[in-house]
């Protein structure tokens, strides 16, 4: 390990998808704002990825590995299967290619961002005795792939309490929530007047409209929310947005199967597609209520720490790192995969304004106290510094 001048040492980032979901995004954050005086990021992933090029526009290198295609998340708990996490540690060339790169550019530390890198980079870690240190993104458990790569790593930042391994030692583990850049997630009121006249043209005025900003998948339990605005009509007048896109084929037929079914319900004019949007700033400023119904844990969803940077009551389900960035101040819990739920909670908000704008100061409040970038950088810096001087 380097155990002297730590005014410059170079980083190699380890990132195994080949989209941009949320641990990518805070990735790309975190190489915005590092303190390139002191550190040299160089990024290896799929080279031929969407990922990668979004890495080259912050004038980080990117090292090209041979990572396999990007894990089909079917299980319903699970967000990778044991044998997709054994098919990447089959991948013995990308260790070649790490210690190539490592070699190469006199990396100093590994920071890994997934579970399948952090295995392989722990090999290549130990060989060249070097640190290495893992963002912990998943709230599920691996059971012996995560014992052995606690073995690996020299530390683990988790991104949520809900990520916390109950065998690994606590000094191994450092809680930095993810953060959001508080100023430049700000959209202006004619960015937001705009896109809402793109969505309404005839200038429909509704009591309010609510979103969900994610992959389109199944285990984002998006559908209950189409069922919800069945439910929701004669009642309040409300358009659901429903943002982003799908990533692997069974995302495609789900996203087919929401159509269908709003169709089925007769909730299309109530019901608005937009398709992915890079930038999200503007749709979630938009939204009155942010809805996060994910029927699987998720270790700290971007969608609610975003939401809170913009000031937006959140509706999410009490599961992984939700239930912790959701305080009764800011939003409301509602148990998974319950369409009625959902729309009663709606209903409690859009008609309680008053709670509506408390909830938006306390969300606001909540995100500069604890979900700024630059906190979070300084944070994840620290950890750098600490290893790089043991």
């Amino acid at each position: 390990m380097k155990t002297s001048d730590t005014s410059k040492s170079n980083i190699l980032y380890l990132d195994s998808g080949s989209g941009i979901g949320g641990g990518q995004r805070s990735l790309l954050l975190l190489l915005k704002l590092l303190d390139k005086k002191r550190f040299t990021p160089f990024v290896g992933c799929l080279g031929d990825s969407a990922f990668a090029a979004e890495i080259e526009k912050t004038a980080t290198s990117v090292v090209p590995l041979s990572l396999p295609a990007a894990h089909n998340k079917t299980d319903k708990e699970r967000r990778f299967t044991v044998v997709d996490l054994l098919e990447d540690f089959r991948q013995l060339r990308v260790i070649f290619q790490l210690h190539r790169a490592v070699k190469r550019h006199a990396i100093h530390l590994i920071h890994a961002n997934s579970l399948s890198v952090a295995l392989l980079g722990g090999v290549v870690a130990r060989l060249h005795r070097i640190p290495i240190l893992m963002h912990k993104r998943y709230a599920t458990s691996y059971g012996m792939l995560d014992r052995l790569c606690e073995r690996l790593l020299h530390r683990v930042i988790l991104v949520s309490e809900a990520t916390r391994w109950d065998f690994a030692p606590a000094a191994k583990q450092t809680l930095i929530y993810n953060g959001v850049d508080l100023d430049a997630f700000q959209a202006s009121a004619e960015e937001v007047g705009t896109f809402r006249n793109e969505l309404f043209p005839d200038g429909t005025q509704t009591d309010a409209i609510v979103g969900v900003v994610t992959r389109i998948t199944p285990e984002k339990g998006i559908h209950f929310l189409v069922r919800a605005m069945r439910e929701l009509k004669g009642e309040v007048d409300v358009r659901l947005l429903i943002v982003g896109g799908p990533y692997f084929q069974k995302d495609v037929e789900y996203m087919e199967m929401l159509k269908r079914e709003v169709a089925d319900l007769g909730v299309e004019d109530s019901v608005i597609f937009t398709g992915f949007l890079s930038d999200t700033r503007i749709v979630t400023s938009l939204l009155d209520i942010v809805l996060v119904p994910s029927i699987i844990p998720e270790a700290c969803p971007r969608t609610i720490i975003e939401a809170m940077a913009v000031g937006k009551p959140v509706i999410a389900t009490p599961l992984g790192g939700s239930k912790e960035l959701v305080t009764p101040e800011t939003g409301l819990f509602v148990p998974p995969e319950d369409a009625s739920a959902v729309a009663e909670a709606i209903t409690t908000l859009v008609s309680d304004q008053e709670r509506l704008k408390a909830m938006r100061k306390a969300a606001r409040n909540r995100a500069v106290e604890l979900f700024s970038s630059e906190k979070n950088t300084a944070l994840t810096e620290a950890v750098y510094n600490e290893l790089l001087t043991i």
